[in-house]
């Protein structure tokens, strides 16, 4: 069940959502990963890849509140969109078909890497695919395959323009390792590491963390690190507070609780890292296989080049200068994905 539900009981039958992840997942230490490193400190991480034995990682939490949406609009197919063999392509096309809607996805170009070879091969036996030339043409083909899969009978998803529904299941991360914390079922964390692409994990776990301050869930005040993975523009710390503040004010609206909308002056501290992009997406870097490698040996081999082995780079770089735990959010799946299917 969501954290969203628990803590904020109104919202019940208030905003769209079904159940498709197994939360809360899990806290863990990973002190030894430092150990192994001849680094100090104390580390702990946040497994959101274990969200789904189907397929995790932050993804799912976005999409429980998005395909019900999606759902209840009456549409039949619903596309995600973004990058060929994106996190999101992949699990919306896992995903969807659990929720009774039929799997799309418009993809433009990247540079492949082997993970992303298999991601594409998934998304492409389970999903109707539409390949596009460059991420600009995505509005055009947005209403193209609205217009093909008739009016009203297809919803394309974008990672770039959220609704504050949509964050909701971010939040209720936020809100979820605050009641971890409460329950102490890890310490509190003086700064949380993480990815950032469109900003949205980012922007729904600082509201969360901020409101679950405000409720009186937890009193931890993290620092949350947001790791550029890339040089998109939409990895910004303004987008990541503007973001914030748009969800807190739509849960304060939908709440009937003006206390709960809180302003950037209340929110926990932020700060965007832009010192492990190497070439850029999805490039890795010497101190992402580095980072990888450390994380293995400690067997805990859940790293990707792409995402979170650049945030961990960074967090082995800077963890000498923090003054209590370091939480790691998990935020790519480490579920397995199928076979390969025989036709």
């Amino acid at each position: 069940m969501s954290a969203l539900f628990d803590l904020l009981p109104t919202l019940r039958g208030r905003v769209a959502w079904v159940s498709l992840g197994v939360f809360p997942t899990p806290v863990e230490d990973a002190t030894r990963v430092l150990s192994g490193a001849a680094l100090a400190g104390e580390l702990w991480l946040k497994r959101d890849d274990l969200s789904s034995p189907i397929y995790g990682g932050n993804k799912l939490r976005l999409l429980e509140h998005v395909l019900a949406e999606v759902q209840q609009s009456g549409a039949t197919r619903v596309y995600s969109s973004g990058a060929t063999g994106s996190n999101f392509a992949v699990a919306t096309a896992l995903h969807a078909r659990r929720v009774g809607l039929e799997p799309g996805a418009i993809c433009f170009p990247e540079p492949m890497t082997a993970a992303g070879e298999q991601s594409h091969r998934v998304v492409c036996e389970r999903a109707r695919v539409v390949e596009i030339a460059h991420w600009s043409l995505l509005p055009v083909a947005a209403e193209r395959v609205r217009r093909q899969d008739e009016p009203q009978r297809a919803r394309v998803l974008s990672q770039v323009s959220f609704s504050p529904e949509s964050l909701l299941g971010y939040v209720a991360a936020g809100l979820e390792l605050a009641q971890q914390v409460a329950l102490k079922a890890c310490p509190a964390p003086t700064r949380i590491v993480l990815p950032i692409g469109s900003a949205a994990t980012s922007a729904g776990i600082l509201a969360g963390l901020s409101l679950a301050r405000k409720l009186g869930v937890s009193s931890a005040a993290p620092t949350l690190s947001s790791v550029r993975i890339a040089a998109w523009p939409l990895s910004r710390r303004g987008r990541v507070l503007a973001l914030a503040v748009k969800v807190l004010a739509r849960v304060a609206e939908l709440c009937g609780d003006a206390s709960l909308g809180l302003g950037k002056r209340d929110l926990l501290p932020v700060s965007v890292i832009t010192d492990q992009l190497g070439r850029g997406y999805p490039h890795p870097t010497p101190a992402g296989t580095a980072a990888r490698a450390a994380f293995a040996a400690a067997g805990l081999a859940l790293l990707d080049d792409t995402y979170a082995a650049k945030a961990a780079a960074h967090l082995l770089a800077s963890i000498a200068h923090d003054s209590g735990p370091v939480l790691f959010w998990c935020t790519k799946s480490s579920a397995p994905l199928p076979a390969p299917s025989a036709s």
